[in-house]
């Protein structure tokens, strides 16, 4: 694939190619450039120059297009898909720079001139560079590409100039009306001034003139230039002021002061008082009286009433009265705000300070504060009084008339000035002519607070009393007296809980619906060790609290702590439109959990360690409901501007890192088979020393056996990487790239990746990618994070082979591939430094492959679209094989599906269908396209174009596990865009209902069962908690093909899901229900979709949704939840739109907001936290469950024993019977580790039990890592087993404690453990060493086998896990699925509040089982089997 180059020529832009050009339009010329070049080559002009490279005058083939034709092109090169050519970097700058001259013509920012160049004279359109637009025109030229000035290599701010003339006048020309005058078209003895607006539009720019006419263009440039000169001087660094005061109390004389003001820092602010009296002040002109007096000047035609102050020869001041001032306010402040002027306003100016306020009073003495004994409701009426209000005051009718006579909108209120316009001020009379007090019904008052009164007049306050002043303060759960943890509920509620069911409780009694909004930080966190992208690289999240948080800053809220940073700290999010963006991370939040956690792992390799309440991005919005199959968005584009890395030490770092080895003392060998290469090396180390004032002991390079190495010794150069945080002497598996590679600019980074590649990478031309592996995890994903800063996506696996330093151990290796679209970018944009592998790779991009590598989701989109709109697939733009599923739309053929459906909805598809010839086929679609639902599929064309152009990858969910955790989670509170980057993936930013429910049916009276309905893969979750918390209630899932419409009336709690609501949709309008609740009530926050209508058609008393954020997207969907929750309280969706939404979102009108939170607070429960709590200082501790399966050896085996086993057990009784059941037990838990423990026959181990193969893979990833590992079985024969099994297989010291070791052994075993370097795996036989030792220099904790006493595992991981430990514990549980260690685990889960009376005793308890019970334990579930 050919690459092209854009260079300006001072006219036109021109266009070349390192390889020739394509078929591109334009004329053919020679250009003698001046590049870069090395030994006589030119480097490429996507590369960053290299030291030793010269510029040289070198001949081009070039294509030179006009502007116009110029501006055509560069506008649609982002849709360019030609597989012959792809626009270098040069060329995606001069785009850029275009786009950005059509942004200046739209916002109005130019001005026409007259120029002459070459004796001739020409009309043209210039752009106004001043304030923000001087700004960007500065960061631009810093960031020209050299190529673009390669013609002559004049200075980037003249080409710069060059180009947004070009390209401004291009525009202008394009969009503009041939003529901007009506009447005769100008001859040529027409005015100069005629003919000159006549050429601003025209194909021909050029003003001709006779001799006698000359005085006309001289005249007419002169006031061209005067208009040009005027609009730049708002660009000076100071700046005319003007500052409205308001008047005495007892004048009505406003003061306009006048002042300069600096436009870099506003706070020096100089009143023209100052200036007149000759005070010098730093950082004013040299003459500030004339800027003052020039500036006055031209402020006189926005405002005329200034030309009164500047008869005086000192002016400081215009008096205006109140109707002057009032013009001021509306007229002239804007413009001359955007005239550059600046410009101070009372704090009340522009707001809309006048409304009405609703006061209730209750009819009983004592106001409403006895509910329960009233029984009240929604029903229960209530006396009212509406007043107007200007702020605090009210507004009596005469003053409104006296306002209305004297027509100016500014009336003084009791010292305080309110402004508003005539449509208020009818309003206002309006409203106070009408009946102001009544009485009305407690559903009255809630619609007339969501109202929100008019547009005109809005509700700006409430004051009621009793009850319904604690539900509208918004504030019931603090006001309320909480209610007790009900007596049968499992378990105890914290205060703020408590408070979550008072609030439910009250509203349910009233007959109100809530949205329980759960903003505790539960659940919404990270666990300790995800890698978070911040500040250009990558940390755990628990480095990133020690790293970043400022502890003097620590502040608890009762669940966790919050720190903020201790320096400014940004990540990345995705904005509103879909685009990645840099984002400041105000506050880092860190807290302690014990609870299930999930391990989410997609197929590109991302994986993340997050709470079930943590948010990912879907395809289209934020979603924790996702499972195996699902497909999650991972950021497309990483943005970072980074500064530069010395181009020497960067080439080294990454030889180093990736070939390298570092020992003690600062030595550094690197192998490679080549020995120029390395003879290169050298002359790096000795430029990084020199640059760096390193010493350096000589390098050298020598043979050894089939390849050469370098070798050096530097102690400065070690201490040198270890002050920017690199640590010296990792081996592989540890390995990282250092913060200042990671956090460089773009050339650095592109430099180190070409090395990188050109070391460790490898093209595989047959599957047309590029590979590349690491025995480290975290440096794999600093390559996928530096990558990504190109656009570049790389795919990992984990893959096992064989280590490459000789041994035949194998080893987990991570394995990235890059493909599909995103090679042709690393083709382009990184590349391989060495020849020949760059060479191979352009191979294999020259031609362009199909591939959905990179695919978009939108099967289902045009299958929808298909549906909604019964018109043939192929008038939808894209094949069929699309709409079938089997393969997935590239961003191409997906854009090319948008085009197609803009084509049908603006009718041009059904234009060109109905010019075609009839077929049999022509009626029906005719009828198709004359009842297109057009809003409809307007929203499913807004969809797919949204994940069109969204800079995001989509990844397929291929692993969700479940985990048990205790210890720290971590979030991120990102200002404005509320989600960042970590482990690869977009992430976003109970017990209340239950108890509820208890709650109630303990009170007694009649109460009507519950739907719960949530997603399927909450169900099963909701169901274990009630059977956990709530085991007094009747619960029945209705779900599946077992499900029963006769059980719906008589449980006191049905969970169901949202599919299965819309399928029984009739059964459930059947029951009279007390309760709705919607969990993840996200998923109705769209009206329109039948699931959200199913729903909403279920009458229920009460209803309840639970959601974490009301609002993901836009405001439309708060209005949907609250919608559900109390039906027509907020109003039709037009009027909401119209009254909050557009105001809100568009405008971002404050008083819109205001009004919308009051009218929606009564019905949200804001939960704070200021329950404090004290936050233990061990570290994290996770333990998860480890499933393995069964080989079809064990099975054999285990079923053979059970037969034999139940056979004893049920022919014997008493102590026989009781010593029968605990040796079946013993024979099983053998089986499951493994058949050569229970036939003790000396066979061979490997490949034989799914248990020791899991430990295997673990250990070998442990010692890997560099960590350490405690391993216990209760068995010391099984010990005796592994042993030396894991020393051949790891080739690492694993040491064997059991009590047949005397104790000075087992002192020396534990102190090798604690004090060797070395990685290593510590057996242990759990009851030799479940007590007393102390192994804290593990960070790892197996129970291979279970003793069934949680008491005694604990024991025996606190081995680990206690003071002293300063890492990370994890802690694995091996269990074998479908066997008895899963059911006992169960039977222990559920008895764990019990555990010190029930399963203390160890295994003894489960003797007492009955014969039935026991076979019901031993079964074997087909499902163990793997």
């Amino acid at each position: 694939m050919r690459v092209v180059h854009g260079v300006w020529t001072g006219a036109a832009l021109g266009l070349w190619g390192e390889a020739g050009l394509p078929d591109l339009p334009g004329e053919p010329v020679t250009l003698t450039l001046t590049l870069p070049t090395v030994d006589g080559r030119p480097v490429p002009a996507a590369d960053e120059p290299p030291a030793g490279a010269t510029l040289v005058a070198q001949p081009v083939e070039a294509r030179l297009l006009d502007p116009a034709t110029a501006l055509d092109l560069l506008e649609s090169l982002d849709a360019t898909d030609d597989p012959d050519w792809t626009p270098g970097g040069d060329l995606r700058y001069l785009a850029v720079v275009a786009a950005y001259a059509q942004g200046l013509f739209r916002r109005g920012r130019l001005l026409p001139r007259l120029v002459t160049a070459d004796g001739a004279h020409a009309a043209r359109w210039r752009p106004v560079l001043t304030g923000r637009d001087a700004v960007a025109f500065r960061d631009l030229a810093a960031a020209m590409p050299g190529a673009v000035r390669a013609l002559g290599a004049p200075p980037p701010g003249e080409v710069l100039h060059g180009l947004l003339d070009a390209f401004t006048d291009a525009a202008a020309r394009r969009a503009l009306p041939e003529r901007l005058l009506l009447g005769h078209r100008p001859g040529p003895k027409a005015p100069v001034a005629d003919r000159w607006m006549l050429a601003l539009t025209a194909a021909d720019p050029t003003v001709t003139v006779t001799t006698p006419q000359r005085p006309e263009l001289l005249a007419l440039r002169t006031a061209l230039d005067a208009w040009h000169r005027a609009a730049h001087q708002a660009n000076e660094p100071v700046r005319v002021s003007f500052r409205l005061v308001e008047p005495l109390p007892t004048t009505d004389r406003w003061d306009l002061e006048f002042a300069l003001q600096s436009v870099d820092d506003p706070s020096l602010y100089v009143p023209a008082a100052v200036i007149w009296a000759g005070q010098r002040v730093p950082g004013l002109p040299a003459r500030p009286d004339e800027t003052l007096l020039a500036g006055l000047g031209r402020a006189v035609r926005l405002f005329p009433p200034l030309d009164a102050a500047l008869r005086e020869s000192q002016p400081t001041e215009a008096l205006l009265d109140t109707a002057a001032a009032y013009t001021f306010l509306r007229q002239a402040a804007p413009l001359l705000q955007a005239a550059g002027y600046g410009v101070q306003l009372p704090a009340w100016a522009g707001r809309k300070s006048l409304g009405l306020k609703l006061t209730t009073r209750s009819k009983t003495a004592a106001g409403g504060k006895a509910l329960a004994a009233q029984g009240v409701g929604k029903d229960q009426l209530v006396d009212f009084t509406i007043d107007l209000m200007a702020g605090d005051e009210e507004i009596s009718a005469a003053d409104l008339h006296d306002l209305a006579r004297l027509k100016v909108p500014l009336l003084r209120v009791k010292g305080r000035w309110v402004e508003f316009d005539d449509r208020q001020l009818t309003a206002a009379i309006r409203a106070v002519e009408q009946h102001r007090t009544g009485e009305m019904t407690i559903a009255e008052v809630l619609s007339t607070v969501a109202a929100g009164g008019d547009e005109d007049l809005p509700l700006v306050a409430v004051d009621a009393d009793g009850w319904l002043d604690d539900l509208l303060s918004g504030d019931a759960d603090h006001r309320l007296r909480p209610t007790p943890t009900p007596p049968s509920f499992q378990g105890t509620l914290r205060p703020y809980q408590e408070r979550g069911l008072s609030w439910l409780d009250f509203l349910t009694r009233l007959g109100i619906g809530g949205i329980l909004a759960d903003d505790m930080g539960l659940g919404k966190c990270l666990g300790p060790d995800s890698p978070v992208f911040l500040n250009g690289t990558l940390v755990s999240a628990a480095d990133a609290w020690q790293r970043y948080g400022d502890e003097r800053s620590e502040t608890h809220d009762g669940e966790g702590t919050w720190r903020t940073p201790a320096a400014p700290l940004v990540t990345n999010a995705l904005d509103s439109d879909g685009r990645m963006v840099t984002a400041p991370v105000t506050r880092i939040y860190r807290q302690r959990i014990a609870e299930p956690v999930r391990q989410v792992t997609l197929d590109d390799g991302s994986r993340l360690l997050l709470t079930r309440r943590h948010r990912l991005r879907g395809i289209e919005g934020w979603t924790r409901d996702f499972a195996v199959g699902d497909v999650l968005a991972v950021p497309g584009r990483l943005e970072w501007t980074g500064a530069p890395v010395s181009h020497d030490l960067v080439r080294l770092l990454a030889w180093q890192i990736s070939e390298g080895d570092e020992s003690r003392g600062g030595t550094l060998r690197i192998t490679q088979k080549n020995p120029a290469i390395l003879q290169e090396l050298v002359d790096h180390i000795r430029a990084v020393g020199d640059s760096f004032q390193l010493r350096v002991n000589s390098p050298r390079v020598f043979a050894d056996r089939n390849c050469h190495v370098l070798r050096f010794d530097s102690t400065a150069y070690a201490r040198f990487l270890g002050s920017h945080g690199y640590v010296w002497g990792r081996r592989s598996a540890q390995k990282r790239i250092p913060d200042l590679v990671m956090t460089g600019d773009l050339a650095s980074v592109r430099l180190f990746l070409r090395e990188f590649f050109s070391a460790e990478g490898s093209v595989n031309a047959r599957m047309r990618m590029v590979e590349i592996a690491s025995a480290s995890g975290w440096l794999m994903d600093q390559l996928v994070t530096l990558l990504r800063r190109f656009g570049i996506w790389m795919r990992v696996t984990t893959k096992h082979k064989a280590a490459s330093n000789g041994s035949r151990t194998t080893r987990p290796y991570r394995v990235g591939v890059i493909g599909g679209d995103s090679l042709r970018r690393f083709y382009t944009l990184v590349g391989f430094g060495d020849p020949a592998k760059h060479a191979k790779l352009a191979g294999i991009c020259m031609t362009k492959a199909n591939t959905n590598v990179e695919g978009v989701p939108g099967h289902d989109l045009l299958v929808a679209a298909r549906t909604l709109t019964n018109l043939p697939q192929r008038h939808f733009g894209v094949g069929t094989v699309y709409f079938a599923g089997t393969q997935e739309l590239s961003r191409t053929s997906a854009a090319a599906a948008v085009a197609a459906l803009d084509r049908i909805l603006t009718g041009e598809a059904e234009h060109a269908y109905l010019a075609l010839p009839g077929s049999k086929w022509t009626a029906r679609t005719r009828a198709a396209y004359a009842g297109v639902d057009r809003a409809g599929l307007t929203a499913i064309r807004d969809r797919l174009d949204r994940r069109t152009n969204q800079d995001v990858f989509y990844a397929r969910v291929i692993s969700v596990e479940d985990l048990d955790y205790d210890g720290y989670v971590y979030d991120f509170e990102v200002a404005e865009h509320h989600n960042f980057v970590a482990g690869g993936m977009l992430c976003h930013n109970t017990a209340q209902t239950l108890s509820l429910l208890v709650s109630e049916r303990e009170r007694g009276g009649e109460v009507g069962p519950t739907l719960l309905v949530c997603p399927m893969s909450l169900v099963s979750n909701w169901r274990k908690e009630a059977e956990k918390f709530a085991p007094s209630l009747d619960v029945y899932v209705h779900h599946g093909a077992t499900r029963d419409v006769e059980r719906l009336s008589g449980a006191d709690l049905v969970i169901t899901t949202y599919g299965t609501a819309l399928r029984d949709l009739g059964a459930l309008q059947g029951v009279e229900w007390g309760r709705v609740v919607c969990d993840e009530a996200q998923a109705i926050k769209n009206s329109g979709t039948r699931q959200s209508q199913a729903v909403r058609a279920i009458p229920a008393r009460t209803r309840l949704a639970l959601t974490g954020t009301p609002v993901e997207n836009h405001l439309a969907e708060l209005w949907s939840i609250m919608d559900f929750a109390n039906p027509g309280l907020l109003g039709p969706a037009k009027t909401f739109r119209r009254r909050y939404q557009e105001p809100i979102e568009v405008r971002q009108d404050d008083d819109a907001a205001a009004a919308l939170k009051r009218a929606t607070g009564p019905f949200v429960l804001r939960r704070l936290k200021t329950d404090k709590s004290i936050i233990s200082d061990l570290p994290e501790k996770l333990e998860m469950k480890v499933w393995c399966p069964l080989t079809p050896e064990q099975a054999a085996l285990y079923q053979a024993v059970v037969d034999d086993m139940l056979n004893k057990i049920g022919s014997s009784s008493g102590i026989e019977r009781r010593g029968n059941v605990l040796a079946a037990m013993t024979r099983l838990k053998q089986v499951c580790n493994h058949p050569a423990h229970l036939l003790r026959d000396g066979s061979k181990l490997a490949g034989r039990s799914g248990k020791l193969a899991r430990l295997q893979e673990l250990a070998e990833e442990i010692v890997e890592e560099g960590d350490k590992a405690l391993v216990f079985t209760q068995y010391a024969e099984f010990g005796a087993l592994l042993q030396p099994y894991l020393a051949a297989h790891l080739d690492r010291p694993v040491l064997w404690l059991h009590g047949g070791l005397s104790k000075q052994r087992r002192d020396e075993l534990v102190t090798r453990f604690q004090t060797d370097a070395e990685p290593m795996i510590f057996l242990l036989s759990l009851k030799a060493a479940g007590t007393g030792l102390n192994l804290t220099a593990a960070n790892h904790v197996i129970h291979v086998d279970r003793w069934w006493n949680p008491a005694v595992e604990d024991q025996a991981t606190d081995r680990a896990y206690r003071i002293g430990q300063a890492r990370n514990v994890q802690v694995r549980k091996f269990i074998c699925t479908g066997t008895i260690e899963e059911r006992v685990d169960e039977m222990i889960e559920r008895k764990k509040a019990l555990a010190d009376r029930v399963v203390g005793t160890g295994e003894e308890w489960l003797t007492e089982l009955s014969t039935d019970e026991l076979r019901d334990l031993f079964a074997l579930d087909p499902k163990a089997v793997g």
